[in-house]
This record gives C-alpha cells, structure tokens and sequence, in this order.
C-alpha cells in the first residue's frame, strides 16, 4: 500500500468512527502549478469540482492557507463553503470564522506606501513584477534576467527606507515577501483555525495540512505529532511527515479524497 492510500485508508476509518476532517492546503505549487506569472495560476475545473464535493460534505471543512491576497484566493479556488487564510495566514475568513491579525493591521499604511513605490519602480527592472497585497507586498523576479536580479534588491532596499516601518523580508521561490513584524505564519494560522473548529463541534478532529512552500514549513513544524503533514513537490529536507512528487500527484490525492466522502454520501 501506498503513502496515499494509507492515509486515504486512515480518514475512510476516522469518518466511519464518526470524526471530522479539516484538510488544509496551500495553492500554489500545490493546488495549482507554479508559473512565471502569478496572474495565470488557476484552478483547473476538475480540481474546484473537488474541492467543491469535499467542502460541502458534513464531515469535512477545507481550508485554503496561501501567501496570496485573501480577495484573490477566494476569487482563484470559487468554493464558498471553504475557509480561506490569506498573506500567510494574517487574514482568515469562512463560514463563522473571521480573523485579520492586529498588528499586521497597523501596518497597512506602510505596506501600501512600498507596494505603490515599488510599482512605480518595476518598468525600471525588465521582468520585475510587484504584487500588492492588503497586508504584504510580493515582489517577483522570475523573469528577471539573472544578471540584473541585483537591482532587484536594490529598488527593494529603496522602497524599505523610510522610518517607522516594522516590516520582515522572506525570500522564496523566485519571490521576495515584505510582512508585517508580526509574531505570526502559517503555523500560528493554522493552529487558531483547529482550535476554533475543535470548539465548535465535540467530534473528534483530524488534521491534515498539504503544501510546497517554504511558508508551509512553518505549518509542518507547528503540526508535529498533531497532524498528517504532506510535502508537494522536491524538497531536500522538510518537516513534513509524507511527501507527494508535485502538483499533479497533489491533485490527484484531492481527487481521491472527493471520491472517498461522494462515496459514503451515497452509500
């Protein structure tokens, strides 16, 4: 038997013991493939259909968990039975949860002042693309030609200048964040989610959390022993229990998932 078939195997029996699943997911990289613009990252149809037959299921709350703009993660999945977490977890939103971190609230200000300054700078930088956020700024540099990244970090370095920002810098796949100074991630996230869903419902609730991102190591690491964790995709080293070879395998495995809770909805 397969990893995924294991765990498929170990919800099939968690479901007829009478317990819930929450199954928590990143969308790029995992849901959906990486591409050089991020604009394009779209749910494929047969994969929203799935998402779609897990959400609506009794037993089950999907969660969304991404870097992205809450606005643009809701509008990108179109599940609305689902609970979304977006900027890395500093905004939550989905039936009866609600959650915007205050600090990183304080600094929306600043973030949108480097957000318009950045874009303002990006022509300057061919293949420099800014993606402002409510409570982040993305800044990507996949089409940058490698010998001009540099003036990357340089237009970067310029926008942080001004005093009185509180802000940290992450740098992931061919993307540098700028984030509120805020003692939050996606573990943090993730963890207020389960305990909020664990309070209001006494069945028993599995944790499963699939992602591909540096950003979802937090997750891993704050989930240790507490939930089923699964890696997507090459990563030398992770804090992730399983591990799913990319985007395809991690939709297939949503697949199976939705066809496991059709199939006890029908019996």
């Amino acid at each position: 038997m397969s990893e995924c078939e294991q765990i498929v195997a170990w919800i099939d029996d968690w479901l007829a013991d009478g317990g819930r699943l929450l199954l928590m997911m990143d969308y790029d990289g995992t849901l959906s493939p990486i591409v050089s613009d991020p604009d394009r990252a779209w749910l494929p149809t047969a994969v929203r259909t799935d998402l779609r037959a897990l959400a609506d299921c009794s037993e089950v709350r999907l969660c969304i968990i991404s870097g992205r703009d809450l606005g643009d993660l809701r509008r990108r999945v179109g599940v609305p039975a689902a609970i979304y977490a977006g900027c890395h977890g500093l905004e939550v939103n989905g039936p009866d949860l609600a959650f915007s971190h205050p600090e990183a609230e304080a600094q929306r200000d600043s973030l949108r002042a480097i957000g318009l300054t950045l874009r303002q700078r990006a022509p300057a930088v061919a293949g420099m693309r800014v993606e402002a956020k409510r409570l982040g700024v993305a800044v990507h540099y996949r089409d940058v030609a490698p010998e001009q990244r540099r003036l990357v970090e340089i237009e970067l370095a310029r926008a942080l200048q001004p005093a009185g920002h509180r802000l940290k810098l992450f740098h992931g796949s061919q993307v540098i964040e700028v984030l509120p100074q805020v003692g939050w991630n996606k573990g943090q996230c993730a963890l207020w989610i389960r305990e909020a869903l664990t309070g209001a419902d006494a069945r028993p609730l599995l944790t499963l959390y699939m992602g591909d991102d540096w950003s979802d190591e937090h997750a891993f690491e704050a989930l240790a022993g507490q939930a089923i964790t699964i890696r997507v995709g090459g990563a030398p080293a992770t804090r992730a229990h399983y591990h799913l070879g990319d985007v395809a395998a991690a939709q297939a495995f949503v697949a199976t998932l939705a066809a496991l809770v059709q199939g006890r909805s029908a019996a």
